[in-house]
């Protein structure tokens, strides 16, 4: 009884099979009948076209056009996502002066005295190889462009602006002290 029970569900199951396996064997029979035929197929020129259209143009013009792939407006497949960032070079204002103030480090200047004159008061500075300088209240000095804000009889202030990592300016203020004769300030 129990063989049975186990023989008519797979019975049932094998059905769609055999019923699919004699329907593919058939379509390849009547497939395998045919000829094959190969034929070389001519190009229609616009002059053919236009021939059977009865001289009508217009048939031929709209036939030889072909669709034209217009990327306007469009995101490059070949770009990265993530676009490097272009920085934009910075206009800098050629700063004027002894050349020497301008190719040495801000740490290499000592500020070693004042004049006073009627129209400004000067600064005195030396470089390292004991060259004096004088500066006044808008002068470039250093490398870096810095600028003399202010000078007094203690200090030279002077900024010096630049630009950090991200591109944001970032300015410094720095003094020189004035050394005295015997090294102190």
């Amino acid at each position: 009884m129990r063989r049975n029970c186990l023989r008519l569900p797979a019975l049932l199951m094998s059905i769609p099979f055999l019923v699919a396996a004699y329907s593919g064997c058939a379509k390849e029979e009547n497939v395998a009948n045919q000829p094959i035929v190969r034929k070389a197929v001519p190009k229609k020129t616009a002059e053919a076209v236009a021939a059977h259209s009865g001289g009508d143009n217009t048939v031929a013009v709209k036939a030889a056009e072909a669709p034209a792939y217009n990327p306007a407006g469009k995101r490059d497949p070949f770009m990265p996502f993530l676009r490097p960032v272009v920085k934009v070079p910075v206009t800098v204002e050629v700063p004027t002066g002894p050349p020497t103030l301008l190719t040495q480090d801000l740490g290499a200047f000592k500020y070693v005295g004042m004049i006073w004159t009627p129209r400004a008061v000067r600064g005195l500075v030396e470089d390292v190889d004991g060259k004096g300088y004088t500066v006044t209240v808008g002068s470039h000095l250093g490398r870096g462009g810095a600028v003399v804000t202010r000078i007094n009889d203690k200090e030279i202030v002077v900024k010096e602006s630049s630009r950090d990592y991200a591109g944001a300016e970032v300015v410094r203020e720095t003094s020189l002290k004035l050394k005295s004769a015997g090294g102190k300030r």
